[in-house]
């Protein structure tokens, strides 16, 4: 997080800087169906993997604001989801 999360979100600056750009849009949809999908599978909840995914993109924005207590909200609401907490 200390190393890449200052610098925004690759994927966001990617489309920001050319949003009608098609393979780019094409390039992040993939790369983000692919971290949705390795979510659901690394976590064995292939039934939470949207809810996973959101949380984890809503940490790489908020960490660089709120730091440890991003993480430290995620990590609860993610033991809440899998039934843990």
């Amino acid at each position: 997080m200390k190393e890449c999360a200052p610098n925004g979100c690759m994927s966001v600056c990617a489309l920001g800087a050319f949003p009608e750009h098609d393979r780019i849009k094409q390039t992040v949809k993939a790369h983000k169906q692919d971290v949705r999908n390795f979510l659901g599978k690394h976590s064995l909840r292939i039934d939470l993997a949207t809810q996973l995914f959101l949380l984890h993109e809503g940490v790489s924005s908020a960490w660089p604001v709120f730091g440890d207590e991003t993480l430290n909200s995620a990590q609860q609401t993610i033991l809440s989801l899998l039934g843990e907490s």
